[in-house]
């Protein structure tokens, strides 16, 4: 009779405690990536965004990759330029992550609290060098290696390849689905189409060489995960030079392209049935316009205009005629610098991601300044969403603890459960 009591109170606490755990507020967990480049020193650091605004480190936090991110000392054009070196697991249950200068990704749970602990077999090949972006579709992770690292002897071509996660968050490269690309064309991202099948790239600077390359790339993804280019890619864009930052509308057929050196942003249709990318028009931007994200409801468009530290703020309802709402000017540029012939704020904008609940928008900022004796400008920008779609920084950036002579990029976010 005692055993029963007892077993029956076990059942009860176990039951509030679980009841408890239900209704307790979620909270946003923020990852960002040091991109440390000494060895197996790079990390993620971990934030929870309190319901106060202020910012928390998890403890633990910077969770080392057991990896080396890419180094850059001279700060020149390509090795940095890319988008999603971090991203999160379809079902929530893991954290993937580039080590650039190991040339490898790293796999780690997310727990609970949103701290992180590396899976069986991680970090695993990343079947190039210079592993830059991720994306994932289903059981099937997209990778591109631009091989371009200033610290390491590049030996192998940049690629695009195809992986598989299983349940437990292991890698395995898909056979026969590397597809390689130019030598010296620095592919910044792959992005996976809204319906799965198909895989966009940027080989960012394809238009530089010589002879010149295309920019734009167009890949059927087939149900095994191998890759095969479509017919025209990679897409030469006459005028515009190298794309970039890619990001596809929610609900229409249209890709968003960031043409940098053009201060514009190239509008795409997307046929359904082949893949193939026409050029529709190209939107105003900011100086060095790169990378683009739209909200999940499609209505309204974002880009980060790196050269000025601003982001450009656009109505999307028509995702082919976006229409300017103004610019945002962040806090803590730094000092200007010119390089090629072009100024450039010390702290610029390369990375950015919503908040789960889309009321905040989160901005990474490096210090891509040559000169190091100015200061410290690596910064994370806290940025809220009115309900009119516009940006507003009521408070000072975060300075992140990651020194100057590194880059810190990349930005992914969840809810967790405590």
């Amino acid at each position: 009779m005692r055993k029963l009591f007892f077993i029956a109170l076990v059942a009860l606490f176990a039951a509030s405690c679980e009841k408890e755990t239900e209704h307790r507020p979620k909270s946003t967990v923020i990852y960002i990536q040091t991109n440390n480049y000494e060895e197996n020193q790079n990390g993620i650091l971990a934030y929870k965004h309190k319901e106060d605004g202020t910012l928390e480190a998890l403890p633990g936090s910077p969770f080392l990759t057991r990896g080396a991110g890419v180094g850059n000392p001279k700060q020149i054009l390509g090795p940095n330029d890319s988008d999603t070196e971090i991203k999160i697991s379809e079902d929530g249950n893991f954290l993937l992550a580039v080590n650039s200068g190991s040339n490898t990704i790293a796999v780690m749970r997310i727990h609970q609290d949103g701290s992180v602990t590396h899976v069986e077999g991680s970090p695993f090949p990343s079947g190039g060098q210079t592993p830059v972006s991720i994306d994932t579709y289903g059981k099937y992770v997209f990778v591109v290696n631009k091989s371009q690292d200033p610290l390491h002897t590049i030996t192998q071509n940049p690629n695009y390849i195809t992986f598989t996660i299983d349940n437990n968050g292991r890698l395995s490269q898909v056979p026969d689905s590397k597809i390689e690309t130019f030598p010296g064309s620095s592919p910044a991202q792959a992005l996976v189409s809204n319906n799965g099948k198909f895989l966009f790239g940027a080989d960012f600077l394809g238009f530089m060489l010589n002879p010149p390359r295309g920019t734009l790339r167009s890949f059927a993804i087939n149900t095994t995960g191998i890759l095969t280019p479509l017919p025209g890619t990679p897409y030469t864009i006459p005028g515009m030079g190298g794309a970039l930052g890619l990001w596809q509308h929610p609900k229409e057929s249209i890709l968003y392209v960031g043409f940098p050196l053009q201060a514009k942003l190239g509008i795409y249709n997307i046929n359904n049935s082949s893949g193939t990318l026409t050029f529709q028009s190209a939107a105003e931007a900011g100086a060095a316009v790169c990378w683009v994200r739209t909200n999940k409801n499609g209505d309204r468009l974002y880009v980060l205009n790196s050269a000025e530290n601003t982001v450009s703020m656009y109505n999307s309802s028509t995702g082919s005629s976006p229409a300017s709402m103004g610019k945002l000017m962040l806090k803590q540029s730094g000092p200007t610098y010119v390089a090629m012939e072009m100024e450039f704020t010390t702290s610029e904008p390369f990375s950015f991601e919503f908040s789960p609940s889309e009321k905040y928008l989160y901005v990474v900022n490096q210090h891509t300044n040559p000169d190091f004796s100015v200061g410290n400008y690596n910064y994370f920008h806290v940025l809220q969403v009115g309900e009119d779609g516009k940006l507003t920084e009521a408070g000072e950036p975060l300075q992140l603890p990651v020194r100057n002579i590194y880059r810190p990029r990349g930005v992914a976010t969840i809810l967790t459960k405590m």
